[in-house]
């Protein structure tokens, strides 16, 4: 029989101390490994760079590790203005604002989104690696996707290549409690936060209304709704047999046909963040 987490249903407001920031990651290509920061800059869209560029098939339909699990074992670094893209022993040096004239009209999550060309030379490269004709796309800033008008509060948010909602929010203590659960321990990376928080109760984030961070104003918008992507083993790029940590967050974490964990963010005010800033909790 399943056990519940020492934590199960808890949603509290406490602090254990004053909360920080453990981490800061950014995801400049969607599905593709993360970019830990000590510090960014927070567009209307969150993190500079996050979700920027996205691989397209030839269906112009945008991938993701769900459909394309090694995604996940591409790595990325950002230096100075350049993504560098790495796997299997190769690489390639993409300027973050390389971009062609050519605007293509193409499909997330059966809806419309909008990516221009970058090079040649990476949609050859990218389509080397996975043995199939792709094309690395850039967001175009001129035609965006907007957050579900359900969660917009009266307002018009526009969001990059990322799944929902521009930021994701996730507290060491959650993922700690979870890890009590499984035969494995998982590392919080595994569920591709932006922010991790240390030093509050786990689950405490779910009762958050507002965070700020330095100078910065989030809102905290809805719970982060799981699927079968934080299933995927990196190392392997294969998917868990068990399903974990899937199965075990469904023992406690389900609410109607969602299984959450983490909170999505939308910035308020825009400015810099950093690992060293004070955290405030509303």
């Amino acid at each position: 029989m399943l056990s519940l987490p020492i934590n199960f249903g808890k949603k509290s407001l406490t602090n254990l101390n004053q909360p920080t920031i453990q981490s800061l990651y950014t995801y400049p290509l969607k599905s593709a490994g993360a970019v830990a920061l000590q510090k960014t800059q927070i567009g209307d869209l969150g993190f500079a760079h996050d979700r920027e560029f996205a691989l397209v098939n030839a269906e112009n339909k945008i991938l993701t590790a769900r459909e394309k699990p090694q995604l996940l074992q591409v790595e990325v670094a950002l230096k100075a203005d350049v993504m560098l893209v790495s796997a299997e022993g190769t690489a390639i040096e993409i300027p973050l604002n390389a971009e062609e004239e050519s605007v293509y009209e193409l499909e997330l999550f059966k809806k419309p989104a909008f990516g221009k060309a970058v090079s040649g030379k990476a949609d050859e490269w990218f389509s080397g690696l996975f043995d199939e004709p792709l094309r690395l796309v850039r967001l175009y800033p001129q035609k965006l996707r907007q957050v579900s008008a359900k969660y917009a509060l009266n307002e018009e948010h526009a969001i990059s290549f990322a799944d929902g909602f521009p930021i994701h929010l996730i507290s060491e203590a959650s993922v700690a409690d979870l890890n009590t659960l499984l035969e494995k321990p998982l590392p919080g990376e595994r569920f591709r936060p932006n922010i991790v928080i240390s030093g509050v109760e786990a689950y405490a984030e779910e009762a958050w209304k507002k965070i700020i961070i330095g100078d910065c104003v989030f809102d905290v918008i809805t719970a982060t709704p799981r699927c079968s992507l934080i299933t995927i083993k990196p190392e392997t790029a294969v998917f868990d047999s068990n399903q974990e940590p899937l199965r075990s967050l469904s023992a406690y974490k389900k609410e109607g046909n969602k299984i959450n964990f983490g909170v999505y963010l939308i910035p308020k005010t825009t400015g810099t963040i950093a690992l060293t800033d004070a955290v405030h909790l509303k």
